[in-house]
């Protein structure tokens, strides 16, 4: 009788053990896969905010582009010795 109450206390330890890690193990999984959803639902949050706010055609047209100003001046061909 006192093995079997042995064996069957060393069972409950055991299986009280493995459970606990697969709980930890799930839990950290689940941890990471729900702070990566929540990053990626602000960052398509931040998105349509931004849209609403500053509606922009998804394609710009030359006409709507501001001309081009030259900020440098070109490069001149001669060679300083």
């Amino acid at each position: 009788m006192r093995i079997l109450l042995l064996a069957f206390c060393g069972m409950l330890l055991l299986g009280s053990t493995v459970a606990f890690l697969l709980y930890v193990s799930i839990l950290s999984i689940l941890t990471v896969v729900v702070i990566l959803m929540a990053t990626m639902l602000m960052f398509v949050l931040g998105i349509q905010v931004e849209r609403q706010r500053h509606p922009l055609p998804e394609i710009l047209s030359e006409e709507m582009m501001p001309p081009v100003q030259e900020t440098r001046a070109p490069f001149s061909t001669s060679v300083r010795a």
